[in-house]
């Protein structure tokens, strides 16, 4: 069932390349965290590469940015006595905005699911004018790791034949809207040529 399985996509020119057991219990060790079971399975696939979503697998970097996260939802007095584990942070400096925007990708272990809500905290913009930011937890789209990994390689790959044929019946009923779309239009400009007469 797709719902529970990632999709991994093997793309000759960016190749997929994971971790061993052996090295998943050393990150894990080294870097003193526990990890989800399904992504522990992410890791076995895309550990070392991934073509979707790189995380960090450096036991001393994972270690720092996890704490960084711990300190900023400390800050903000959020998941207080919550365990989480951070994956990937992702830093980019936005020359309109001149200011630097840091994102954190993470798990609430609390929650104790073997599939887990994949949670992004970062700055999101509070107003109109794009002039003042927040830091948020929001969680992302599809909420779970799974769903998240596979949405972001059907961005990349697009969708496969199997979803397309999922698809048929939105297929079919959207044939006859856009035929009708196209006799208003072509009526519409019709009358129009008769009224420019």
């Amino acid at each position: 069932m797709r719902n529970n399985n990632f999709r991994f996509v093997n793309n000759p020119e960016n190749q997929n390349e994971g971790l061993t057991d052996e090295e998943i219990d050393n990150l894990q060790e080294e870097s003193n965290l526990r990890f989800p079971k399904a992504y522990i399975s992410f890791l076995h696939k895309t550990g070392k590469k991934s073509n979707v979503f790189q995380v960090e697998t450096n036991a001393k970097e994972l270690r720092k940015i996890h704490d960084e996260l711990r300190v900023e939802l400390d800050k903000l007095n959020l998941l207080q006595n919550q365990n989480i584990l951070c994956i990937k942070k992702y830093e980019t400096f936005e020359e309109y905005f001149n200011s630097n925007f840091e994102t954190y990708y993470f798990f609430n272990l609390s929650e104790n699911k073997w599939n887990p809500t994949l949670y992004i905290f970062g700055d999101e913009c509070i107003n109109e004018l794009w002039n003042a930011f927040e830091k948020r937890i929001t969680k992302v789209k599809g909420n779970n790791f799974i769903a998240f990994i596979n949405e972001e390689t059907d961005k990349k790959y697009g969708i496969t034949i199997k979803q397309h044929f999922k698809n048929i019946p939105m297929y079919i009923i959207s044939i006859p809207i856009f035929i009708l779309l196209i006799i208003l239009l072509g009526v519409e400009a019709l009358r129009e040529k008769i009224l420019n007469k």
